[in-house]
């Protein structure tokens, strides 16, 4: 009696492979192609080693069972004819015959294993496991040494070859990294990966509701910094990478770049960071860059035409000592000249990088290029809404104290939920955190929209001539929704405004 998990463990492993089985004796042929049906979806029977040889050619079977004596061509010359085809086909002889000539010339012809007649359940479901096995293994290894050669262009990073979270095959240096000699001996001594991935603020490690493998293959291709301890119990800073396998679904090439030497681990803790000397260190935005070059990562690069946000994909092209080349779209390149500056995300960067002012922009190469590059703590990146700069014709008035403020103000920008107003001084007192009221007359198709408002003094940025106060705003029901209605229209002209700039 087949016990009906192991008919199912076996019927899942078989999944996509193809048997032939050749065998002279009608009713036991017969019967056997009925069992091998509740292995295998897909099963071809022969009457002897001619018929087998043809059924082979035809349908190209990864296993072949057959017997040893028959007529016409026996198993083992039907045999020495198929690996002549298919040197990777597997081969297993089920016989009556115990005489060791047949063994020996098995043997020498590279047969995987070898059954006795009346062949036992038990015996056959263990061999045609260890067969399946067997061409796997050498599949896996097959492909994770093509991709390495081909792909990966024989980088000297710790690579390993993953399905399921499971790692099938390694290159030498990750051995070397956790000092093991085998991939064998690395799952004896780790049982799972994602423990070796320490926790750091902004790292890839497992916590909360983050599984580090369902996070990094989510995304093939993304960069992931990562901790990880090597055999001395050393912190290593790596770049974790998965990398998607064409036509091999579920199954990755990881490589783990070291960027150890460039001590940036404490860019990602905000508690040391404030007066970090590596944030405006042009030496370490130059590290990344490269970082994201070697890796052909993409990256986002944001423009701001009248705050209206130009986000598109973009590459690091050239990293070089003095300068940075950059590509991509035309949109961009059309923003980037009329701004003379560019913000650059990558999931890698601590916070988004401001170049300005930019060198060139090289609308014939679609490239932009620039020397001066740092983080900035605050980027309009991360705007949750959308800000726009109003008409030129427009006035507003600042009240502190119950007094109207009556220097010189603008509007810098303006969205739903807030507004930068530009001073030529600063009213006496005011401070963060204050109350305000702000009297806005915006124009829009020639007809006037007044916006009164009670505001909170969020930020006051001081320069050398000019004053940018940032309010947080807190209108009523009926002025919030004249708010959303002129940033609405406002950035719908300052879209056909844009493309209009780009034909030109």
């Amino acid at each position: 009696m087949i016990a009906p998990d192991a008919i199912a463990q076996l019927k899942a492993l078989s999944e996509g492979f193809t048997l032939l089985y050749v065998e002279d004796n009608e009713g036991l042929r017969i019967k056997a192609h009925r069992l091998m049906q509740k292995f295998f979806s897909n099963t071809i029977a022969a009457a002897d080693g001619e018929e087998g040889l043809e059924l082979f050619k035809k349908h190209q079977p990864q296993i072949v069972i057959t017997d040893i004596r028959m007529p016409k061509l026996d198993g083992l010359a039907m045999i020495e004819r198929i690996k002549a085809i298919s040197p990777s086909t597997r081969f297993i002889i089920a016989t009556a015959f115990d005489e060791s000539e047949y063994l020996h010339r098995a043997i020498k012809i590279g047969v995987f294993d070898y059954m006795a007649k009346p062949v036992k359940i038990d015996v056959l479901i263990d061999t045609l496991k260890r067969c399946i096995e067997s061409i796997k293994s050498e599949e896996n290894g097959s492909i994770f040494n093509s991709y390495m050669n081909d792909m990966l262009n024989y980088q000297s990073d710790p690579l390993a070859l993953i399905s399921e979270e499971c790692i099938l095959f390694v290159n030498q240096m990750f051995l070397d990294f956790f000092d093991v000699d085998t991939l064998n001996a690395f799952n004896e001594k780790y049982t799972d990966f994602g423990t070796l991935l320490l926790p750091h603020k902004g790292f890839l490690y497992n916590h909360d509701d983050i599984e580090w493998f369902k996070e990094a293959s989510k995304d093939s291709g993304k960069l992931f910094h990562t901790k990880i301890a090597d055999s001395k119990g050393k912190n290593r800073h790596f770049i974790l990478k998965m990398h998607a396998l064409p036509k091999k679904e579920g199954m990755y090439i990881m490589s783990l770049n070291d960027i150890s030497d460039l001590n940036l681990l404490s860019l990602f803790d905000s508690n040391a960071v404030k007066n970090d000397e590596k944030l405006r260190s042009l030496s370490t935005i130059l590290n990344l860059m490269q970082v994201i070059q070697k890796n052909s990562a993409e990256v986002k690069i944001h423009n701001f035409y009248k705050g209206l946000t130009i986000t598109n994909p973009g590459l690091i092209a050239e990293v070089e000592q003095d300068r940075v080349v950059a590509k991509s779209s035309f949109m961009q390149l059309k923003a980037a000249t009329h701004q003379r500056n560019i913000l650059i995300s990558s999931e890698i960067f601590p916070s988004a990088i401001l170049c300005e002012p930019l060198e060139k922009v090289d609308l014939d190469n679609q490239a932009i290029i620039f020397k001066q590059m740092r983080f900035v703590p605050r980027s309009p990146v991360q705007r949750k809404s959308v800000r726009v700069f109003p008409e030129e014709h427009h006035t507003v008035s600042l009240f502190f104290e119950e007094r109207k403020f009556h220097g010189d103000v603008t509007i810098y920008d303006l969205s739903i939920e807030a507004t930068k107003l530009e001073l030529n001084a600063l009213p006496a007192g005011l401070k963060t955190g204050m109350k305000v009221v702000v009297d806005m007359v915006l124009e829009h198709d020639r007809k006037p929209i007044i916006i009164h408002v009670e505001a909170e003094v969020f930020r006051i940025d001081e320069l050398p001539r000019t004053f940018y106060v940032v309010l947080k705003l807190n209108p009523p029901a009926a002025q919030k929704k004249l708010l959303i209605e002129y940033v609405a229209r406002r950035q719908m002209n300052l879209i056909r405004e844009f493309k209009g700039m780009q034909i030109g």
